[in-house]
Order: C-alpha cells, then sequence, then structure tokens
C-alpha cells in the first residue's frame, strides 16, 4: 500500500488547536453542542465569515493523510477553474469541507471525459472527527450526487482514496460507487453511474 499523502501538518486544525489553544477564532467542542442527527445538513459558500471555522476543521487522528487540509484545498481551489467547493453545514454550522472537480464551469475548456462522456469527481470530502457518527456525511454525499446530476452531459461521478487503514471506501460504498480497476497517484478510483 502507498504511504499517505503528506500534506502539510501545519495546515490541519487538530496541530492548530494543540499549538496555539488559546486561539478563539478556532472553533471548540461548544460551538457543535446543539448539533443532533436531526440537524439539517447543506453545502454553503466558504465566505469570509466563515473561512477560518472551515479551515481548521479536521478528521480524526487516524484518518490524516487520507485527505488534505481544508486551508491546502481552499487555497488549491484557487488556482484550479474546475474547482467547486463547499462548506458542509449543519444547521448552518460548518462541520465538513466538500470540493468537485467540474469541467462544465470551465468555460473556455472542452470537459474531460471518463469512458467517452463528461463526468464530476469528487476531489476532497470531510467532516469533522467531533461530530462524525452523527450522519451529517451521508445527508452531505446524498447533496453532492444529486448536484453532479444537474451538470450537463455528466453521465459518471469519480472519486478515489488512499488505500490504507480507516480509508473510506465502505462509506462510498453504501452509495453505490464501485472500484473501476484504475489507479491515479497511488489512489483507487471508484465511479457511480448517473
Amino acid at each position: 500500500m502507498p504511504p499517505s499523502i503528506p500534506w502539510p501538518n501545519g495546515l490541519s486544525g487538530n496541530h492548530l488547536r494543540t499549538m496555539y489553544p488559546d486561539l478563539d477564532w478556532i472553533p471548540g467542542p461548544k460551538m457543535f453542542a446543539p448539533l443532533s442527527r436531526n440537524s439539517r445538513v447543506s453545502l454553503e459558500a466558504v465566505t469570509k465569515e466563515n473561512l477560518r471555522t472551515v479551515a481548521t476543521l479536521d478528521v480524526t487522528p487516524g484518518q490524516e493523510g487520507l485527505v488534505a487540509p481544508n486551508a491546502f484545498s481552499i487555497a488549491q481551489a484557487h488556482f484550479h477553474p474546475e474547482a467547486w467547493f463547499r462548506a458542509v453545514a449543519a444547521d448552518g454550522i460548518p462541520v465538513g469541507f466538500a470540493m468537485l472537480e467540474d469541467w462544465s464551469i470551465v468555460a473556455d475548456r472542452e470537459p474531460q471525459l471518463h469512458e467517452g462522456a463528461p463526468y464530476v469527481a469528487l476531489w476532497r470530502f470531510m467532516i469533522d472527527h467531533r461530530v462524525q457518527k452523527l450522519g451529517f456525511g451521508a445527508q452531505a454525499m446524498r447533496l453532492l450526487i444529486d448536484h453532479a446530476r444537474t451538470r450537463p452531459g455528466v453521465r459518471t461521478m469519480l472519486l478515489s482514496f488512499v488505500p490504507k487503514e480507516h480509508n473510506p471506501e465502505p462509506f462510498y460504498l453504501r452509495f453505490g460507487f464501485e472500484r473501476t480497476g484504475e489507479v491515479d497517484a497511488g489512489e483507487l478510483v471508484m465511479k457511480l453511474k448517473l
């Protein structure tokens, strides 16, 4: 199995909380207290008002290396016109992050194809470790799949994952994603026919 992706540790929310425990803008457990399985999940724009919160959300220590820190993903998105990114919110409180590769939003470029048709790919997806197991990831994934179905000509949603312990493959299988047999930069590719 390939090693985890060496994302910059200094950008992770867990690292910032450890190094700077007195910073009042780093979300703490009180922020998530009102949330429950009944909270309504939505995909919301990342704005100057919620940027710091979204950037410091983080996965469990066992999941580190499976997804880039949100701060890195948000910066990367600004240099990739095909990036469509959103905060995952529960009752308006940021609890995660999602980023799609969607070539249909790039006006001056032909869509990229997979098996002869345009696709949308899940590029990044995470739910903060303090609110995992509340169903927010499943609700967000349904919203992302619904969004992918609205894209012109798109017939497939792709994603890839790092094949190491604690990877999200079982989660993706629940939504009908299947392995394609392809490997991209050491990650296993899955697809969902839309």
